[in-house]
């Protein structure tokens, strides 16, 4: 499929691999969606954790080149491998959080679309290009088929429905290729200004 440069501007490069731009309007600004392990560390799961520890140096910026935009960490799931990702503090960060607002303001945002069963859809290639397959229940989990459509360096990147909003996030490891998560459980809570939440984001939920 042609590149849809519209839907590409809201892929980002994050550490080593992807994540999309969501406007929250509650807030009026905008997060980025990711797969957790993409992040270089995980902080330690306290609700007042020192901002350094949730702060991440240089983790953002356009695919392609190397990251150099900073962010701070909203919500995280390690078990569904969902992170959610916002502006560094204004107050202390005030030269981060303005990089942080520039690289956003170039994307134009994904919408979240709380789709739950099988679907085309479509995920953005290595080289540029959205690839169309479908998402099919396989072993209780959702995942993108064809499989050979993910490769390694595309963690964290959407998956979309036909209508060009983004439902899932890619996973990948040498146990799932190719796992889709639902998005909407963790991009509410985080819009809600969540952190830290117990309990595991499963597909479906």
């Amino acid at each position: 499929m042609r590149p849809d440069h519209r839907l590409m501007s809201a892929v980002l490069k994050v550490g080593e691999g992807r994540g999309f731009v969501v406007k929250r309007r509650r807030y009026d600004d905008c997060i980025v969606v990711t797969a957790a392990h993409c992040l270089p560390y995980l902080p330690p799961p306290h609700p007042c954790a020192y901002l350094e520890e949730i702060t991440y140096r240089r983790l953002l910026g356009p695919l392609g080149p190397e990251p150099t935009v900073w962010a701070e960490l909203l919500f995280a799931d390690p078990i569904a491998d969902i992170a959610v990702l916002g502006v560094p503090d204004g107050q202390v960060l005030s030269e981060q959080a303005d990089d942080y607002e520039a690289l956003v303001a170039s994307a134009r945002p994904l919408a979240i679309a709380a789709q739950r069963e099988e679907c085309k859809a479509r995920v953005l290639s290595l080289g540029g290009c959205w690839r169309e397959g479908r998402v099919e229940h396989r072993n209780g989990r959702l995942r993108f088929c064809p499989e050979e459509f993910i490769e390694p360096g595309m963690s964290g990147s959407p998956i979309i429905n036909m209508s060009g909003k983004a439902f899932g996030v890619v996973s990948v490891s040498f146990r799932c290729p190719a796992l889709v998560h639902s998005l909407s459980t963790a991009v509410l809570r985080s819009i809600r200004g969540a952190r830290w939440l117990p309990g595991g984001l499963h597909a479906g939920s």
